[in-house]
């Protein structure tokens, strides 16, 4: 498998983020920012990953907290797990590959054409061929799904998994 050039690059930036946690000078509000914006520039501005850090306040001031929390500040570590989904997510983010032309998908056309009008499946296409993160454009996909064919997602997911493995 060809390797993705971004993928090390981008596992190469969370794993900073990661150990800038751990600085001696922390300063939270600085380090957030910064964060984010890596993780909208690997993942999208509207990722899953961007939206938990946003929401993510650093209020450890309490002293009961602190002294329930044990020895690791609970903030911190609840942002070093989600970057190390982050980062195990990135790494395994397979390098954009080349549509095939030909019988398969033409065949998958034919599936798709039974459930969406042209204009979706326009939609659909810039969508896929846009340089947003695959994440972004899952989700962009399924919100099409759920709005256009609510009664029949089983039914398309069906027959392009007996099309997948036919």
């Amino acid at each position: 498998m060809e390797e993705n050039p971004n993928k090390s690059a981008n596992c190469a930036l969370l794993e900073e983020r990661l150990k800038r946690l751990d600085q001696k000078h922390f300063d939270w509000s600085a380090w957030k920012k910064g964060t984010l914006l890596v993780l909208e520039k690997i993942f999208g501005p509207h990722s899953l990953y961007v939206k938990e850090l946003a929401n993510t306040d650093y209020q450890y001031n309490s002293w009961s907290l602190r002294d329930t929390a044990g020895s690791e500040d609970p903030v911190k570590e609840s942002v070093r797990e989600l970057l190390r989904i982050c980062i195990t997510d990135a790494a395994s983010q397979e390098p954009k590959k080349a549509p095939t032309a030909g019988k398969n998908t033409a065949e998958l056309k034919e599936i798709l054409q039974q459930f969406f009008d042209s204009a979706t499946l326009a939609e659909i296409e810039k969508i896929a061929s846009s340089d947003t993160p695959a994440m972004t454009k899952e989700d962009q996909i399924q919100k099409i799904i759920s709005d256009k064919i609510p009664k029949y997602q089983t039914a398309l997911l069906g027959k392009i998994l007996l099309w997948a493995v036919g």
